[in-house]
């Protein structure tokens, strides 16, 4: 009989806390669905730049394959000292390495003009 005393008092408190409950559950749901959208931008922004490093890097490939042939060294010898006989000894099929598609496109555009 003493808990009836208490009674009036229990239902409010116990309808305060679900309340609280609720709101607590109904913003962190909102808060993931946030979160989610910034984690798409992310991943999007992540892949772009990734592409960008792989793009960097065939380039970088491509001129180190230039700088480190034995063309290129030949030339630039012969270039300094102003050798013509040193330019017949190039080997022409080492200096024309494939390009990379930006120069490429870059080099097709000023043929055109």
């Amino acid at each position: 009989m003493e808990y009836v005393a208490f009674m009036p008092f229990l239902i409010p408190i116990v309808a305060i806390l679900a309340g609280t409950y609720y709101n607590i559950a109904k913003m962190k749901s909102e808060a993931a669905r946030e979160l989610g959208k910034a984690t798409d931008h992310l991943e999007d922004e992540l892949a772009e730049a990734k592409a960008e490093r792989d793009r960097l890097r065939q380039r970088l490939e491509a001129v180190e394959a230039i700088v480190t042939s034995e063309g290129f060294d030949l030339e630039r010898e012969a270039r300094r000292a102003g050798i013509a006989e040193a330019a017949d000894r190039i080997d022409q099929a080492l200096l024309n390495l494939p390009e990379p598609d930006d120069v490429r496109a870059a080099s097709d555009r000023r043929r055109v003009r």
